[in-house]
């Protein structure tokens, strides 16, 4: 199943990063980023005002995975010991055998292939512990960094659907990427 996620191993390292489940304690590290307006420029969250709205957005993260209705990771630099970034799955559907995924990283380590590193490992990651067979990515259609990072992940860009979502107080096109197990790019073995 895919919700066997929520059972296994939270803590995925590589020699640079440690992604974890975040805390209280990664408040200020997450507003840094969260607070800035080019590093939201695309999500569907606002960027937040105050170290609260940081604290509210953790315990929703920690909410979420007690539930199991999402997965997020914080992405912890190691050199610098603090957290950059978020990654993780979403939307989870155990009948389609299907999660969404979502990213964002600090602008300070754009253009280092941190979150790169950080969407295989989790990548790997869900494709070597659960039975899913797609993972998929929405990008507006303007945010042209992410979109080149999904095609290099090994994602295939399936269209544009058109006023797909309410973002920002108007109605936005979106461009939709799938990963498939078939693919082969992160699967080393069936479930």
């Amino acid at each position: 199943m895919i919700t066997d996620i929520f059972d296994k191993s939270s803590v995925i390292e590589s020699e640079r990063l440690l992604l974890r489940p975040m805390n209280e304690k990664d408040a200020a590290d997450l507003f840094e980023f969260w607070s800035d307006e080019q590093v939201m420029e695309y999500y569907d969250v606002l960027p937040l005002r105050d170290l609260s709205d940081a604290e509210r957005q953790i315990r929703f993260f920690m909410d979420s995975f007690s539930s199991r209705t999402m997965i997020r990771w914080g992405i912890e630099y190691k050199p610098d010991n603090k957290i950059i970034g978020t990654c993780g799955f979403f939307s989870f559907s155990e009948e389609n055998k299907k999660a969404g995924m979502g990213y964002e990283l600090s602008k300070a380590y754009w253009g280092a292939g941190i979150m790169s590193e950080a969407l295989s490992l989790i990548l790997r990651h869900i494709f070597a512990e659960t039975d899913i067979n797609r993972i998929e990515a929405f990008t507006d259609v303007p945010n042209t960094a992410s979109r080149k990072l999904l095609k290099r992940l090994g994602f295939t860009e399936e269209g544009i659907l058109r006023q797909y979502e309410r973002c920002r107080g108007g109605l936005i096109d979106v461009v939709i990427y799938s990963c498939l197990r078939s693919d082969g790019v992160y699967s080393e073995t069936e479930k």
